[in-house]
């Protein structure tokens, strides 16, 4: 064997022996990590419930509204659970029930709770003002119901409510003239107590020198009349109210 042929084959074996070992140290592929678990996705939650508006509907002329303004034109609302919304900052009250009725044709809407320490509670009446339709709040006391507008306010959380002597713009005004027959002919009377029945409540009034009454922030409604002065047979009646209304009547002496 030649140098040159021992040579080559030293060669091999060196080339054959660096491939086994490089074969041999190279480490095997490493498998893909198995993916970390994600976190359940949490269920988005449901939006809130949208409010629901109490709305206040005349029925003589079909005007709807949600807001409820005081004399100073500040607006309250009431949703259908029984809270209250000062609409000025979003405040809510609770506890505060509606009911409403027909009385003598007339819708009305009243609303109780904590209003009040005479244990009060809100009507709302209907008036012009400016040429819009609005609903306003006014008080009832029972049998000393005015009718007027009330200035309402929220101090601390608690719901401030000042009576005034403003009716609600553009209410109507029942007025006329109460008289008897004489030989003379119609004499007006005076000094006849008047009542008109609103609601749970009534309007008084009492004839001047001239038999002359008025009894303004009325609503458009039937209404129940009562008159009684000593000497006269007491009389019973019903007005049909729809604007400034005239109503004359005649007493019979006993």
């Amino acid at each position: 064997m030649t140098g040159r042929t021992r040579a080559r084959i030293v060669l091999a074996v060196i080339a054959y022996g660096l491939a086994g070992c490089g074969g041999a140290g190279v480490s095997p592929t490493p498998s893909t990590p198995s993916p970390v678990p994600q976190a359940a996705a949490q269920p988005t939650p449901p939006p809130p419930a949208p409010i629901r508006l109490l709305v206040f509907t005349e029925l003589s002329s079909g005007f709807s509204t949600s807001d409820a303004r005081d004399v100073q034109g500040q607006i309250v609302q009431f949703d259908t659970g029984g809270d209250l919304i000062w609409t000025a900052d979003g405040t809510r009250l609770t506890g505060y029930r509606s009911l409403d009725f027909l009385l003598d044709g007339a819708q009305v809407y009243v609303i109780t709770g904590k209003i009040c320490p005479q244990g009060c509670q809100f009507e709302i009446r209907f008036g012009t003002k400016g040429g819009e339709r609005q609903a306003y709040l006014t008080v009832d006391y029972g049998h000393d119901n005015p009718g007027t507008l009330v200035d309402v306010e929220v101090v601390g959380g608690e719901l401030v409510v000042t009576q005034t002597n403003v009716f609600p713009p553009g209410s109507p005004t029942l007025s006329g003239v109460v008289s008897e027959l004489t030989a003379e002919g119609q004499m007006p009377v005076e000094g006849v107590n008047l009542q008109v029945g609103i609601s749970s409540g009534y309007r008084a009034a009492m004839t001047d020198q001239n038999g002359f009454y008025s009894i303004p922030g009325l609503f458009t409604v039937r209404a129940p009349i009562h008159l009684t002065k000593d000497g006269y047979d007491k009389r019973d009646t019903r007005v049909s109210i729809n604007g400034d209304t005239r109503f004359d009547i005649q007493l019979v002496r006993r």
